[in-house]
């Protein structure tokens, strides 16, 4: 009775994770589940097949999970939005405590304020650290 359990588990778990293929839901318990199968062939006993499904399916999706988030990803290319973080320009109009600052980044001009809330004058040299809707956060260069 225990083997038809682990193998009605494996396979529902595989063919949850076929149906929604490329986001790794469901193989964790998959492999768990072939282990405990294992286990069982070998004569293990009820408590130490759960234990061995529950380790191998916890230490999978620990190991297994960050690699495969990363091939999935692939080579993602960054908007124009993801680009202009990091890059550095001169104010066009000062940030002062009751308004937004304006620069010039890869050709498009940007509302922006200072990460710090506090003014920066007119041609300072700024870094862009983050983007919040549609203004930038900057930082002064030193």
């Amino acid at each position: 009775m225990e083997q038809w359990i682990w193998v009605i588990i494996l396979v529902a778990t595989l063919l949850i994770e076929v149906e929604t293929a490329g986001t790794l839901v469901s193989l964790w318990f998959s492999l768990g589940a072939l282990v405990a199968l294992i286990v069982l062939w070998l004569g293990g006993p009820l408590p130490l097949q759960i234990i061995m499904f529950l380790v191998v399916a916890i230490a999978s999706l620990l190991a297994i999970r960050p690699l495969a988030s990363n091939y999935f990803r692939g080579n993602t290319v960054p908007t124009n939005q993801d680009r202009v973080i990091g890059a550095q320009a001169q104010l066009l109009t000062a940030i002062t405590s009751t308004s937004w600052g304006q620069v010039k980044v890869f050709g498009s001009v940007w509302s922006v304020q200072s990460i710090d809330k506090k003014p920066i004058p007119e041609g300072t040299l700024v870094e862009v650290v983050a983007l919040e809707g549609a203004k930038l956060i900057v930082k002064a260069v030193d």
